[in-house]
């Protein structure tokens, strides 16, 4: 009949896990007002799919970790991992090879709440690996791409299944809650390497991307409010960090800094691809010099629709795309 879903990005610091100082995990309660419109008792076969890993290849790993639990009008129900449970024609291409099953009875007409908790650790990968082919100019571009790593924390929530359901929905909810996701953001330089000099900034620029855009948000809380009908595609979220400083005042030593350990790269053209980014990430302007145009037909992460996560680095990034030069000197 009805389900509200509540997603909290929280961050343990003793996670860190290829070599990113913290991972943020999702901390999903999915609340679903389930109702038998038969006139007669039912006890059927409920199941909650398990589609993927969200990026991490350790199955066990994340199984272990994931505390799924089951909870129908305030009574724990155990739930198994199964594959191959659901009928073809309610998956007719084969999506959700795995689903969490659990029994459940209901006398006639009767309504219950049933409560699914779980959680994961955010996907991360490399969010500027860009194929290049290996003439003379991609080579170079491909040194200047080593100079701009970036990640992406995302994390996706299934919703297709509610088409398996009895008639339409009255009512989908969806709440994702970031703030505590951007208090580590702030706090950590998550591309520092401590292995590596300091790059001479301590925030680098990040923004996020939420789907789908038809959400509202307040105070660093997402919602989403769906009748009927709930997006096919699912819920997705993802914050993609750069590594290039977000506050002005910092752009100057990280510039002296890069500029003196360039390799294969001449300061012109790293300052061009440098001005190019905050461009981009500040108003959306395409470069126009013929060296920016063709390095960036690659570079996926500027053409991610952006909402920075604090408007005050909006306010930075502009300020630096607009004074390059002055502030540099």
């Amino acid at each position: 009949m009805k389900e509200n879903v509540s997603i909290k990005l929280t961050v343990d610091e003793e996670n860190g896990r290829f070599g990113v100082p913290f991972i943020p995990w999702a901390n999903v309660i999915a609340k679903f007002h389930l109702k038998n419109i038969t006139q007669y008792q039912v006890t059927l076969q409920i199941g909650f799919p398990f589609l993927d890993l969200q990026g991490f290849g350790d199955e066990k790993y994340v199984l272990d970790n994931l505390n799924f639990t089951v909870v129908s009008n305030g009574t724990n129900i155990p739930a198994e991992l199964k594959e191959g449970l659901i009928e073809k024609e309610l998956d007719p291409k084969g999506l959700f090879k795995k689903v969490f099953s659990w029994q459940d009875t209901f006398t006639a007409g009767e309504a219950k709440e049933v409560i699914v908790t779980y959680k994961m650790l955010m996907g991360v990968a490399s969010a500027n690996s860009i194929f290049r082919d290996y003439n003379e100019q991609e080579r170079k571009f491909r040194a200047i791409d080593k100079l701009f790593p970036a990640l992406s924390y995302s994390f996706t929530y299934i919703t297709k299944t509610a088409y398996t359901w009895a008639g339409d929905i009255e009512e989908s909810i969806f709440q994702l809650d970031c703030r505590a996701l951007y208090d580590n953001l702030e706090k950590h330089n998550v591309l520092a390497d401590p292995e590596q000099e300091d790059p001479g900034y301590t925030r680098p620029l990040f923004w996020e991307s939420a789907f789908p855009d038809s959400g509202e948000k307040n105070d660093g809380v997402y919602k989403w409010v769906f009748k009927k009908k709930v997006p096919e595609d699912g819920l997705y979220y993802s914050t993609t960090v750069l590594s290039i400083p977000a506050l002005p005042p910092e752009l100057a030593t990280y510039y002296s800094k890069s500029i003196s350990r360039l390799s294969n790269v001449s300061p012109e053209e790293f300052k061009s691809i440098l001005v190019a980014y905050y461009q981009f990430l500040s108003s959306g302007e395409e470069p126009s010099a013929p060296f920016q145009q063709k390095y960036f037909e690659k570079v996926r992460i500027v053409k991610i629709p952006k909402t920075f996560i604090f408007e005050q680095d909006k306010e930075a990034i502009e300020n630096i795309s607009s004074n390059f030069n002055k502030i540099i000197k």
